[in-house]
C-alpha cells in the first residue's frame, strides 16, 4: 500500500460514528462536577479517543487479515503499527491521569483498552459482549470524565451509566437485526442471529422497556429527579418502535432518540446536582 493509501486508511479507522458519543460523554462527565479542570478534562477524553482508535485497528486487523471478512483499508503492518501508536498514546495519557492524582478516574479509564484490544478477537464472537461491549465503554467514559474532576461517584452520575449502558444495548440488538443475513454467513453469533429476527426484536423492545422501568426506579428511589422521567417516556417509545416498525427505520428512529434520552438525563443530573453546566446555563436548583 501507498503511502496515501496509508494515510487515508489511518483516517478512515478513526469512525467518528463511534468516536464523537464517547468523548462528548466523557466531557459532559466532567461537565457534571462542580468545578472542572480543562486540561484533565481534554486528557481524560484524549485517552477515550485513543482507546476507541485502538479498538478500531485492532478490529480492522482481526477481520481484513485474519477473519477476511472485507477488503483490508490498512495492510496488516500498518494496522499493527496504529494499534502500538494508539496503546503507547493511551499508556502515557494514564500515566498522566496517574500522576494528576486522579486514580479514580484512570481505574474506569483503563478497562477502555481492554474493551478495545478483546472486541474483535474475543467479545465480538459471543451474542452477550458483543451487545452490550460499546454501550459499557460508553458509561465508563462518562463515568471517568466525572471521576476525573471529583475522585468520588455521585449515585445520580452511576444511575446515568447504568441507564446508557442498558439503553444503548437495546439499540444494538436493532442493530444486529440489519447485519443478520451477513452475520450469520461470517459466524458472528449476535442475538438476531442467535434466536431469529422475531425473538431478538423482543429482546430489544424488553431491554428498552427495562431502561424505562429503571429510569422510574432511580426517580421512585431519589437517585435521580422527576425530570429524568423524560428519558423513561424516550425508552418506551424505543421499545414501541423496536417492534412496530420496519428493522431499518425502526434503527434510524432509535438511533436519533438515543440522543434526547441521553440529553434528558444528563440535564436532570446535572440540574439538580448543580453541576458546571448547569451554573453556566443558570439551570442548577
Amino acid at each position: 500500500m501507498t503511502g496515501t493509501h496509508t494515510a487515508r486508511g489511518v483516517l478512515a479507522t478513526v469512525q467518528p460514528t463511534f468516536m464523537l458519543p464517547a468523548v462528548g460523554l466523557a466531557l459532559a462527565g466532567g461537565a457534571h462536577a462542580p468545578t472542572v479542570s480543562l486540561p484533565l478534562a481534554a486528557a481524560h477524553a484524549a485517552a477515550v479517543a485513543a482507546a476507541l482508535y485502538t479498538a478500531h485497528v485492532v478490529d480492522e486487523y482481526v477481520d481484513a487479515h485474519v477473519r477476511g471478512e472485507h477488503d483490508p483499508v490498512l495492510s496488516a503492518t500498518a494496522a499493527t503499527a496504529a494499534a502500538v501508536a494508539s496503546s503507547l498514546g493511551f499508556a502515557a495519557l494514564a500515566a498522566l491521569l496517574w500522576a494528576a492524582g486522579t486514580r479514580e478516574a484512570v481505574a474506569a479509564t483503563l478497562p477502555l483498552w481492554a474493551l478495545a484490544v478483546l472486541h474483535a478477537p474475543v467479545l465480538d464472537t459471543h451474542p452477550l459482549s458483543v451487545t452490550v461491549d460499546y454501550p459499557v465503554g460508553v458509561a465508563l467514559a462518562f463515568l471517568g470524565g466525572y471521576l476525573v474532576q471529583t475522585g468520588r461517584l455521585a449515585p445520580g452520575v452511576a444511575a446515568v451509566a447504568v441507564l446508557l449502558v442498558v439503553s444503548l444495548s437495546g439499540l444494538k440488538v436493532s442493530i444486529d437485526r440489519l447485519d443478520r443475513e451477513f452475520d450469520h454467513a461470517i459466524g458472528k453469533r449476535t442475538f438476531p442471529v442467535l434466536l431469529g429476527d422475531r425473538a431478538s426484536t423482543r429482546v430489544g423492545a424488553a431491554v428498552h422497556a427495562l431502561a424505562a422501568a429503571l429510569v422510574v426506579g432511580f426517580v421512585a428511589a431519589s437517585v435521580l429527579p422527576p425530570l429524568a422521567l423524560i428519558a423513561g417516556v424516550i425508552a418506551l417509545a424505543d421499545a414501541a418502535l423496536a417492534v412496530a416498525v420496519a428493522p431499518r427505520w425502526s434503527v434510524r428512529a432509535q438511533m436519533a432518540l438515543a440522543y434526547p434520552f441521553t440529553a434528558a438525563l444528563l440535564a436532570a443530573q446535572c440540574a439538580s446536582a448543580g453541576c458546571v453546566a448547569a451554573e453556566i446555563m443558570g439551570l442548577a436548583g
